[in-house]
């Protein structure tokens, strides 16, 4: 073999090598499948995503449409469903998708409590909506411990996931409302038996979601008796992680589903943040998903992500006017009348161990009744499901007699 034929093998080795540390930074990002075994579940008609015009003028949380999904194990049931919620002001009516898991033994009505769970980032297109993923299950972290504890799980897909218009990206009182209404959904289903008692849990943007859900819970759904809420690696304080990870591959990947989604959900101009020559390699990386159609193995995804790291922004979003707002008003604040449990790892390098540190401090300074673990060696990709063993045994701790 010839010099030249030795330097194109170490070229093609080298973007091997690149393509794969890409896909294994976007994993960082990514929801890791628990022990529940892989299931074709998928919808049986897109028309079951088709949103109804009009939309209902219903409560939120009121039903529009179920379908049974297959068992995600023995002694649990499964509907895929689409319900009423409002939009980010509280007064649009939208309507959200997800999916509700009971089990199969009986209990009487309204006895058994839901645990609403957020997933963490999947995408922002239709395509990526956990309940159209081939394994819906997998990703719902605690399933199998919460049913077995004979509770009642709710999984929101999340305003714009599945269903028409842009997805609201880390706004995180779009993701409580879908949250919150994801439970009264469950509720109204009367084979699940459940009833007003509540327990918030998420991942990552889905742990956003619970700490933006456990404080407008009061206010938004004064019916459900909210009892506790459990956030792993939350999405906190957005200027921080953003100044971190602006110039990663999963900062990249994750930055382009944030300027797109904002560019469209609030009417931003994303040339005044993301450089020309890159907008179509942004719009790229944003249509794509991080688990629902396989991307963790996307070279396109890979290749997208590889050019933009470093080199796709002209701006600092979290500094540069209207994109800033966004950052301030979607870190979760306090106050939370219930108890919190947030998980860490420490080896986490998308949500980093610090700022998740800060914004514990932030809700014990306002009154917030917070408990933190640090999980020893687990990176991002981990937290939920290390952390949904800890996270039963938590709510099943807390007292619902009172």
């Amino acid at each position: 073999m010839d010099r030249r034929t030795d330097r194109r093998t170490d070229r093609r080795r080298a973007v091997v090598g690149a393509l794969t540390a890409v896909v294994a930074a976007l994993a960082l990002a990514a929801p890791v499948n628990g022990t529940l075994p892989a299931t074709a579940a998928t919808p049986s008609s897109d028309t079951f995503y088709a949103t109804p015009d009009p939309i209902p003028r219903a409560a939120p949380g009121t039903i529009v449409r179920t379908e049974p999904m297959p068992a995600p194990f023995a002694g649990a049931r499964a509907w895929r469903v689409m319900y009423t919620s409002r939009g980010i002001d509280g007064e649009e009516r939208v309507v959200v998708t997800g999916m509700v898991f009971a089990p199969t033994t009986s209990a009487a009505p309204g006895s058994r409590p839901v645990v609403s769970w957020a997933h963490p980032t999947s995408g922002i297109v239709d395509k990526c909506a956990p309940s159209r993923s081939r394994d819906p299950y997998g990703d719902v972290q605690g399933l199998a411990e919460f049913i077995r504890k004979g509770w009642v799980v709710a999984a929101t897909d999340y305003q714009g996931l599945g269903t028409d218009g842009p997805h609201p990206y880390l706004v995180g009182t779009s993701e409580a409302h879908g949250m919150l209404d994801a439970a009264r959904a469950a509720i109204a289903i009367p084979e699940t038996a459940a009833g007003p008692d509540t327990f918030l849990w998420g991942h990552s943007q889905g742990g956003q979601a619970t700490l933006f859900a456990a404080r407008l819970a009061p206010t938004y759904a004064p019916e459900l008796r909210v009892l506790g809420a459990a956030a792993a690696a939350p999405a906190g304080i957005l200027t921080e992680q953003f100044a971190l990870d602006r110039d990663s591959i999963a900062g990249s990947v994750l930055g382009s589903m944030a300027v797109v989604a904002w560019s469209e959900v609030f009417g931003y101009d994303p040339r005044t943040v993301v450089r020309p020559l890159f907008l179509g390699r942004v719009r790229s990386a944003a249509g794509r998903c991080v688990i629902a159609a396989g991307a963790l193995s996307d070279a396109a995804l890979s290749a997208d992500a590889l050019v933009l790291k470093s080199r796709m922004w002209s701006a600092d979003p979290a500094s540069t006017p209207p994109w800033r707002e966004q950052f301030v008003a979607n870190t979760p604040t306090p106050p939370v009348a219930v108890p919190v449990l947030v998980t860490q790892g420490t080896d986490d390098r998308v949500v980093r161990p610090p700022t998740t540190a800060r914004l514990v401090e932030r809700f014990r300074a306002a009154g917030t009744d917070v408990e933190e673990r640090m999980l020893p060696g687990v990176n991002h990709l981990r937290a939920g499901k290390v952390s949904a063993p800890i996270v039963a045994r938590w709510f099943a701790g807390i007292d619902r007699s009172a």
